[in-house]
């Protein structure tokens, strides 16, 4: 395993974070769950529920161990500080301030041990003017312009479907930390990594902040419904059954002409250039339906258009594409056996590495608290009786106890 050797303490809760961890987990990391006592992460709560857990809590954190501590309490915080010392790596989503409050800031952790890495996802960073904000995906949506951008051209703004702000800031937190370990690797230095809710989706944008800077203003993009308002034809088009998505950018616009039988187009003034095809983008995409809609199903017209090498694909559902033989295949949809809900499907890791395959079985989530006496024997050499007296102070919480 890639990350066998590697120890994180895994501070987070919720998406973002979890869903880092989860990826390092994936890796053969052993990660280490620290769970706010008395109810643990909060996911446990979202849908779907079962026993103390929930489907949402299954698949962020399936393979890690969990350990519940009052975090409250100064002795709760003592033992977070001590077994953080101990890891290679410490992860955390914590508010404003909250860090520093219970003495787990990065400046005392890396004071004991300058050798450990704390890796940071908040909404808005510890500097700047928003740094005192609290905020969820939805506000890195609207303060990255991603927001602005999606929805009707007369319509509102709309937010998307899943919470990209949250995995964006996972993937981004998973890929600084590999960077931060390999620095540590070579100079044996830890260091403090930050990420943000808003600033991965606002590097996403591929041209309009710099499309708007290189024409002194005069440009600016625009929602624009269900067609791509800087590249046409491209967007979600009405099938024979369903809808069917096209991406067609200038080398690929003769090919989609002859496609449709309809070679004069491509040389036809109203769509002879890009800046044509935008001009009348509402005619093209009536003109594309129409010939979309002879055929008997989106499965042949799949077919002709791929004969014809013009990138497009179905719109599935989420419960569609989980059943997708490219996702099964490739192991994106994935099993595991939850001791609450049974056999249950998530997601898998979105990366491939030649040194590594996927499991076989996955691993199943913690139960909370499952693994107090465990790690705190092995982490900080812990007694039985030392273990039992946090216990019965409530310090610790297994819910199997």
């Amino acid at each position: 395993m890639l990350l066998d050797g590697i120890r994180i303490l895994d501070l987070t809760q919720y998406l973002s974070g979890p869903s880092a961890t989860r990826m390092l987990a994936e890796l053969g990391a052993d990660v280490i769950k620290v769970e706010y006592g008395p109810s643990g992460d909060p996911s446990r709560t979202l849908p779907f529920v079962s026993g103390n857990s929930s489907s949402y809590y299954t698949q962020q954190n399936r393979g890690k161990r969990s350990v519940c501590i009052d975090l409250s309490t100064d002795r709760g915080c003592d033992l977070v500080r001590d077994m953080a010392t101990r890891c290679d790596v410490i992860v955390e989503n914590f508010g404003p301030g909250v860090l520093e409050r219970r003495g787990l800031s990065w400046e005392r952790l890396s004071g004991v041990n300058n050798a450990v890495i704390m890796a940071s996802i908040s909404a808005f960073g510890k500097t700047g003017p928003l740094s005192h904000l609290q905020g969820f995906d939805l506000m890195g949506q609207a303060l990255s312009g991603m927001m602005h951008l999606t929805g009707d051209s007369d319509g509102p703004p709309q937010f998307t479907g899943s919470p990209i702000a949250d995995c964006a800031a996972g993937l981004t937190l998973f890929g600084a930390i590999g960077h931060a370990l390999f620095h540590r690797e070579r100079t044996g230095e830890g260091q403090y990594v930050e990420v943000t809710l808003v600033d991965p989706l606002f590097a996403m944008h591929s041209i309009a902040v710099q499309g708007h800077s290189a024409t002194g203003g005069t440009w600016r993009q625009e929602r624009s419904g269900r067609q791509f308002s800087i590249v046409v034809p491209s967007g979600t088009y009405q099938g024979p059954q369903g809808w069917i998505v096209l991406q067609v950018l200038s080398p690929q616009w003769p090919r989609l002409c002859q496609a449709m039988g309809q070679e004069a187009l491509a040389t036809d003034q109203r769509f002879a250039t890009a800046e044509a095809r935008i001009a009348n983008s509402t005619e093209l995409l009536s003109l594309v339906e129409q010939w979309m809609q002879t055929f008997d199903s989106d499965a042949a017209l799949l077919s002709h258009l791929e004969q014809n090498r013009i990138p497009a694909a179905p719109v599935l559902s989420p419960e569609e594409a989980m059943t997708h033989p490219h996702f099964v295949e490739r192991g994106m949809a994935r099993t595991v056996s939850d001791p609450n809900l049974g056999d249950l499907t998530v997601t898998g890791l979105p990366i491939r590495f030649s040194s590594h395959e996927p499991p076989i079985t996955e691993p199943a989530p913690p139960t909370l608290g499952e693994h107090n006496e465990e790690v705190l024997r092995e982490l900080l050499a812990l007694s039985d009786d030392e273990i039992a007296s946090l216990a019965a102070d409530g310090i610790l919480i297994d819910e199997g106890k």
